[in-house]
């Protein structure tokens, strides 16, 4: 049963390990490298703005707060299997993204390209967009079955478009690279949500986390 409930999450690793096998090819990068000028042909103050902000909000010192703090306002709310089941599909998405980075090991797009300064073998996938993906995730799972669940969808949509185009724009990485980190973090998120009962069940056991997460319905 749980071998089934892992077949989505296993497929998109497959899926993310071939394209960035293709990634690393010369045509692949070619042509990736002509959509990221296209886009940064686009670069004007206030998009630029919006794209470094982009950049440190859903930066890596960023990531690890934003975690901690979900965790803690569930957790203090009495939310304590939520807090857990959240902060791991967190973690799952954004720590299978990094795992590829390591695997496929893609060099940056060039230095001259960029308005940052990043250099080294880990374009792929992208860190920024796997993390924004992930969270919206979390948060569409935290408020799955209310009428925020709609808005809250869109909103991270939106939002996870708008990271990935940034990372272009600001030339630190190509378009495989984004839809690599999609994959990516679509596997490790989609697998905890597939285990989140035997994952709850464990939490309840737990004497000290059950205690706190009494009146946890999430």
């Amino acid at each position: 049963m749980i071998l089934r409930r892992l077949r989505l999450p296993a497929l998109l690793v497959v899926v993310t390990g071939l394209l960035g096998a293709a990634a690393r090819t010369a045509t692949v990068t070619g042509a990736d490298l002509n959509a990221d000028l296209a886009v940064e042909a686009l670069r004007t103050p206030d998009l630029t703005r919006v794209a470094d902000i982009l950049d440190v909000v859903f930066g890596p010192v960023a990531g690890v707060l934003i975690i901690a703090l979900l965790a803690a306002v569930l957790t203090l709310t009495g939310r304590v299997r939520a807090a857990v089941l959240a902060t791991l599909v967190v973690a799952a998405g954004w720590t299978t993204s990094a795992i590829f980075k390591q695997i496929i090991a893609r060099p940056r797009p060039p230095v001259a390209d960029q308005l940052l300064f990043e250099t080294g073998h880990d374009s792929f996938p992208s860190g920024h967009v796997a993390l924004t993906l992930s969270l919206a995730v979390a948060a569409a799972f935290l408020v799955a079955r209310t009428r925020w669940f709609a808005l809250v969808v869109c909103a991270g949509g939106v939002l996870v478009v708008a990271q990935a185009f940034a990372r272009m724009y600001l030339g630190v990485h190509y378009p495989t690279d984004v839809v690599g980190s999609m994959l990516a973090a679509t596997a490790g998120t989609s697998a905890v949500i597939a285990l989140r009962r035997p994952i709850g069940s464990v939490v309840d056991r737990l004497p000290f986390l059950s205690a706190r997460g009494a009146r946890d319905h999430g």
